[in-house]
């Protein structure tokens, strides 16, 4: 007995010492557990591609025998670790989306528009709890929309529309996804009654069996058992006394309001006046100079509206290719918002001012289509696309957009954007400028577009107040926190539309680890500082470009990005320091070193606007700077 107790003794020695390695191991070498997270996320992964037909190869790299970080792989984002998104838009992808998605729950924003995808929508993805946007439109899933859905607590944005999904929109996703900002389950095949929504951005259209009659949002107020007469006899004459107040005050409100419209019309009927343009219908289907289609006539043009004549997709309209029985090639931008036109004579006075708005820099309309709830813009087709599409290509290995062209681009995108802020009355406020809303005529000369959230304002007017609508990342802190939407309001957009055409970039989002201390512009004016812009500018250009022209153009991009809307440039002004760059570098050194504001102070947007140009003539002198009929 005594000769066996050493052996064991020593056993026990030895498992407890390798027991204390294990244990240190584990506290100093923590990255495997999150490798097998991420290992795990990756088999899912793996699985997802599995089940999709994949012809153009996009997910070439969803392989474990490249690893198991999903980070790595195209169309992966992750931060700290964690994958975030997943950005497969437009990769011709068909097959199912496999129930393995929901096994990757720190996803955010998960976006597969415009493949060809089938079969029902996962139920699990509603395990994602973190989700919060979720882009399934303009595929063919089918089945009914998962009931799970509503187990996204953080949701905001959902885009299913133009699917072939059936059956009801689930209660859950009005009453527990509490947080969704904006639903479009338009254009599928859903019956059933309209769940109320709390907010207006619901768009349900397309949808022939679906009921109007939806459940009451807001149910109404019950007395409690133990309130006391007399104190519902108060509450009686206070709320009838409210009712008198408002009837007063709407009264009031009706009257100024008449006054404001009645000068606004005649306002505008000199507008018209002044460009000889009648706002009458002529026998044969015009409306001033513009060309009223029918929608038989459109529903041809554009192969009864086929997924393979998408041109693109913006937030509130789809733009088919459309061949006119003349041989003419046309864009028809079939409008999604119709609850936001009030009769056919706004529609109509709408289009008609935005159609005066004749520029080279400047989407011409040809003519629109009203038909029952139907609303639908011609514009000319323009060949090479969008900015955003063609700053992607190659020709025989060089850019197709090499930095002159560029430089271009940025000039005359600002032109068009001078004439409707200076040179329109009223201005127009476009409010959503971007690279992939600026298109490139056959000459690659730049052509502002996609007018679906402009805004008519009064010259006398320095601002609008109205909901908050534009893309994600690229929404200027005033209008985002106020609703204040201003000139200012594009000349921020045009900014990052400076950082795209610098950068090349098709998203503005930063990669992980490339910098900590803010987003894309705040590293370009820490890249300008320290004079380090090669590492900023696109990749595709090598070393093809204008050290000098590059550092003004970056300049310009931070004086138009300021956070105060009144230190940015006027688009008169943008327009001189493009053209010439005379002074860029000094209104910059005088800028740039400008307090940001406190976000907690009351006073954020109360400052002295910056005068860039003594010299700068009144805006309403200012001559356009070159008009076209072509257009």
């Amino acid at each position: 007995m005594g000769g066996r107790g050493a052996p064991d003794a020593t056993r026990m020695l030895v498992v407890a010492v390798v027991g204390v390695m294990v244990a240190a191991a584990a506290v100093l070498c923590p990255a495997p557990a999150a490798a097998g997270k991420l290992g795990k996320q990756a088999k899912a992964l793996v699985a997802v591609k599995a089940a999709l037909h994949d012809p153009g190869n996009a997910l070439w790299d969803w392989d474990l025998k490249f690893g198991n970080d999903p980070c790595h792989w195209n169309m992966v984002t992750c931060h700290e670790g964690q994958i975030q998104e997943l950005s497969m838009t437009n990769k011709n992808l068909s097959g199912t989306l496999s129930p393995a998605i929901g096994k990757i729950r720190s996803l955010r924003y998960l976006l597969l528009h415009q493949n060809a995808i089938s079969g029902p929508i996962p139920d699990t993805i509603g395990r994602m709890k973190l989700l919060e946007v979720l882009d399934l439109s303009n595929n063919h899933f089918s089945g009914s929309i998962p009931s799970t859905l509503g187990n996204l607590a953080n949701l905001q944005y959902l885009r299913l529309n133009n699917n072939s999904l059936s059956g009801p929109i689930p209660e859950s996703l009005a009453t527990d996804a509490l947080m969704i900002f904006n639903l479009d389950v338009s254009f599928n095949n859903l019956s059933g009654h309209r769940p109320a929504f709390r907010t207006w951005n619901v768009f349900f259209e397309g949808n022939p069996f679906l009921s109007d009659i939806g459940s009451e949002s807001i149910a109404a107020p019950v007395a409690p058992k133990d309130v006391k007469e007399e104190d519902l006899q108060f509450m009686s004459k206070s709320i009838f006394m409210l009712l008198v107040c408002i009837a007063i005050g709407c009264s009031l409100v009706a009257v100024v309001t008449g006054a404001v419209l009645f000068w606004k019309r005649r306002q505008r009927e000199r507008v018209f006046a002044v460009a000889d343009v009648s706002v009458h219908h002529d026998p044969e289907g015009c409306l001033g100079h513009l060309k009223q289609y029918s929608f038989q006539e459109m529903r041809m043009a554009t192969n009864n509206f086929s997924q393979r004549n998408i041109l693109g997709e913006g937030g509130y309209g789809i733009v088919y290719k459309g061949d006119l029985p003349d041989g003419t090639t046309v864009a028809v931008k079939r409008l999604k918002d119709h609850d936001s036109v009030v009769g056919d004579d706004q529609f109509h006075t709408e289009v008609e001012v935005i159609s005066l708005a004749v520029h080279r820099n400047l989407l011409h309309l040809n003519g629109f289509c009203v038909a029952n709830n139907e609303r639908l813009l011609v514009y000319p087709y323009m060949p090479n696309g969008t900015v955003a599409s063609k700053l992607k290509e190659c020709v025989d290995g060089e850019p197709a957009l090499d930095w002159a062209k560029r430089k271009r681009i940025a000039l005359g995108a600002s032109q068009g954007l001078l004439y409707l802020h200076e040179q329109c009355d009223p201005k127009i406020i476009h409010r959503d400028i971007k690279a992939s809303n600026v298109l490139l005529d056959e000459y690659l000369e730049a052509v502002v577009a996609d007018f679906g959230l402009a805004k008519l304002v009064d010259h006398w007017m320095s601002h609008v107040v109205t909901s908050v609508r534009g893309t994600i990342g690229r929404i200027p802190p005033e209008y985002y926190l106020s609703g204040h939407a201003s000139e200012k309001t594009d000349v921020f957009c045009f900014g990052l539309l400076l950082i795209e055409l610098v950068t090349g970039r098709s998203t503005l989002e930063l990669h992980e680890n490339e910098f900590d201390k803010g987003g894309i512009i705040e590293l370009a004016k820490e890249l300008l500082e320290q004079n380090k812009l090669s590492m900023f500018v696109d990749r595709k250009l090598g070393s093809n470009y204008d050290s000098a022209e590059l550092e003004e153009m970056v300049q310009i991009a931070l004086l138009c990005t300021m956070y105060r809307s009144c230190h940015r440039p006027r688009m008169s002004e943008i327009v001189k320091m493009l053209e010439g760059g005379d002074g860029v570098a000094e209104k910059w050194q005088a800028m740039k070193d400008i307090e940001e504001p406190n976000p907690d102070s009351s006073s954020e947007f109360v400052c002295i606007g910056i005068n860039y140009d003594v010299d700068e003539c009144n805006s309403i002198e200012l001559q356009a700077v070159e008009l076209s009929g072509p257009r």
